[in-house]
């Protein structure tokens, strides 16, 4: 949904009197001794989170560097020269609002086009906190100097990490996404189990999904060559699962699945992404896969049988994938962004997600802004005129 500025953003803060920080703007031919530093700098300030890492980024740009121009922004302390924050910074490719192209800015791995995108979610800047404001302040400046585009954006950003932009920019629309979850702290106090802390309709749909299967197990896959096979095996049934409904499927774009496939290589090792199979009997019937941040499980992707669809697969899959990350001693199970019925019903939190974006004055934004009121207009007319007794 699109909505105004959140309550807690509302108060715009001055910008700093001065700064002892400067922007340098390095080109992606830099890109070997930028992600040096990268992981130089993560070293120092710690593990912020999975999309400003180097691992996400490296494995990003050898995805998708090619396609989406891109430059670094480094920001250091103007005396020391000590580096204190690191962003990517790409234009965007096949981008559109309405039927018109535009011209794009983002903050992070993001601006692919939209069929071959990872979507970033929970993106944030790798950066010492106390210069968080500071850096945020200079790309905003950087993003307003530069001539030819249509619009910036801040893809998937976490909502407490968009007050850093929003002081120095109010301008934004924002586009915000509650991401469900689970959160294992009550269950783990209580020493009981997921299931004890649904609402009972919840319990009762998952127990009826749960006999309809027999003999099931869940596995973990505890090393790269189970992750591998599991991976693997999880793109199948995803692609079955799409095309049956005749849809492409994520993995239909070999850089979308290169991407993925080289992140596993690094991730599984450190316990930073992890995969749960569930099977019944001997058969697969589904597999999910977690990215771990901050000892939370952020279910990323999944793939479920199309055969058995009458028997809930994914109910039952994602339940025992909760009961497992509650065992593994994890603290919380993350459905991300974009709403459903499923998530909502299995979820006790939620979080917000931002999709924020700063349009520079254009004829065309305007009349698709026009085009989409008259749009709502009708549909709000025709709802009403049916509501209306016979």
């Amino acid at each position: 949904m699109t909505v105004t500025i959140p309550p807690q953003l509302e108060t715009r803060k001055a910008a700093p009197a001065a700064r002892n920080v400067t922007l340098e703007n390095r080109p992606a031919s830099d890109r070997a001794d930028v992600l040096r530093q990268w992981i130089e700098l993560e070293q120092r300030v710690g593990h912020l989170g999975l999309s400003c890492s180097p691992e996400w980024t490296e494995c990003w740009l050898n995805a998708y560097g090619d396609l989406v121009p891109h430059r670094f922004l480094l920001v250091r302390e103007a005396h020391t020269k000590t580096l204190q924050g690191i962003c990517l910074v790409t234009e965007g490719v096949a981008q559109k609002d309405g039927p018109f192209p535009i011209r794009t800015l983002h903050v992070g791995p993001a601006g692919e086009p939209e069929a071959e995108g990872v979507c970033v979610e929970y993106n944030r800047l790798l950066v010492a906190p106390e210069f968080e404001a500071a850096f945020a302040q200079l790309i905003v400046e950087h993003f307003e100097s530069r001539s030819g585009f249509d619009q910036w954006n801040l893809d998937g950003i976490a909502i407490d990490k968009l007050a850093a932009f929003h002081q120095y920019e109010a301008n934004l629309q924002l586009r915000v996404e509650p991401a469900y979850g689970f959160d294992f702290a009550k269950a783990r106090a209580e020493k009981t189990n997921v299931l004890a802390q649904f609402k009972s309709s919840t319990r009762r749909k998952v127990k009826r999904s749960l006999e309809a299967w027999d003999d099931l197990s869940v596995e973990w896959a505890a090393t790269l060559n189970e992750a591998v096979d599991a991976f693997n095996e999880m793109v199948e049934l995803h692609q079955a699962r799409w095309t049956s409904v005749g849809k492409p499927g994520s993995y239909s774009s070999p850089r979308f699945t290169a991407f993925h496939e080289e992140l596993l290589s690094k991730l599984i090792p450190q316990d930073r992404m992890a995969f749960i199979r569930v099977r019944s009997g001997g058969e697969t019937i589904g597999i999910v896969q977690l990215f771990i941040e901050h000892n939370r499980a952020l279910l990323y992707q999944c793939g479920w049988s199309v055969a058995d669809k009458a028997r809930s697969p994914g109910v039952v899959v994602d339940y025992l994938a909760m009961e497992e990350c509650l065992q593994q001693g994890l603290d919380a199970y993350d459905f991300l962004a974009f709403a459903t019925q499923h998530k909502r019903h299995l979820a006790n939190m939620s979080t917000d997600i931002v999709w924020a974006k700063k349009q520079h004055p254009r004829l065309k934004f305007v009349v698709v802004d026009q085009a989409r009121k008259v749009r709502n207009w009708l549909r709000a007319r025709q709802e009403k005129q049916q509501q209306k007794p016979s």
